[in-house]
């Protein structure tokens, strides 16, 4: 009767861990607990429409709950003429995507909306400039992030060297060495000095 009892037990282990049981969860290999009754269709997709300042803009499918993140990343990122001040403000990265949206990514080439019709009263954030360029010297973490090629890491690196000595010029992201060449070729048109 014992045995019965401990196979039984086993069994019911083994299935909660395989996530065979309704209601049961299981953590998949990076250890995000997944729950089997929140999935959505596999089989389905969006179909958004990727425009303004990316590598590649055009009409993609994704999968079904993809976000803005994703759609950015089919088209190949931003490109070098993206309003990276802007986009901060503008695109919510984490947004799900619906089927038919579209992703404007903002370019320097656009004109800005004026301060009056964003209803800031300025210029919204320490490191933008009127031009759309990001100030090394006045940048957030969040605007220096939201630049091609720049992950929290590089921000943070950025931040620290310009609170040690502040930048006398874009080149200095160089000389410092917080970028390699091609990172500091993608991102010398984007940012300023100030």
């Amino acid at each position: 009767m014992a045995i019965g009892a401990i196979v039984l037990l086993v069994v019911a282990a083994v299935a909660i861990a395989a996530g065979t049981l309704p209601g049961s969860s299981a953590s998949d290999p990076a250890g995000v607990v997944v729950d089997a009754s929140l999935d959505s269709d596999p089989g389905g997709e969006v179909v958004v429409d990727v425009a303004g300042a990316v590598v590649s803009p055009g009409v993609y499918r994704l999968p079904a709950g993809s976000r803005v993140g994703d759609a950015l990343k089919a088209a190949g990122g931003y490109g070098p003429r993206v309003d990276a001040r802007r986009a901060t403000g503008e695109l919510n990265l984490a947004a799900i995507l619906e089927d038919g949206a579209r992703v404007v990514v903002p370019s320097r080439d656009e004109p800005a909306p004026s301060d009056t019709q964003a209803g800031t009263g300025g210029t919204g954030g320490t490191g933008g400039t009127g031009d759309g360029l990001v100030d090394l010297n006045g940048a957030t973490q969040a605007e220096l992030e939201a630049l091609p090629g720049i992950g929290p890491v590089t921000a943070t690196k950025i931040i620290e060297a310009r609170t040690a000595e502040p930048f006398r010029s874009v080149d200095d992201l160089r000389t410092r060495k917080l970028l390699g060449q091609k990172a500091f070729d993608t991102l010398r048109d984007l940012v300023t000095v100030r």
